[in-house]
């Protein structure tokens, strides 16, 4: 399991995790959680983060559609998630 580092970004390569190592849902959820907390981009939006058979629902509205896309890019490099749903809004 490693760290992958483009020039665009860096993620996680958790396609690599043992099926019996997969994170919870509960910890999948504490993990984007905190990336959306700490992300310059999401902080301060209103984003609620549900996960249920490793599948993330996000929902909630924000401010443009780069931080749609964002929150949807740390969700999917959560190790163990195989879908996002983004219900993101995007402010008027």
């Amino acid at each position: 399991m490693a760290w992958i580092t483009t020039p665009e970004r860096t993620m996680y390569d958790w396609h690599e995790v043992p099926s019996d190592e997969v994170p919870s849902d509960r910890e999948m959820k504490a993990v984007l959680v905190s990336r959306l907390n700490e992300n310059l981009y999401t902080q301060d939006s209103d984003i609620h983060v549900e996960v249920s058979e490793r599948v993330v629902l996000l929902d909630g509205d924000v401010d443009s559609p780069i931080v749609r896309r964002i929150a949807a890019d740390d969700a999917w490099d959560v190790p163990g998630v195989v879908e996002v749903d983004n219900r993101l809004s995007v402010a008027s």
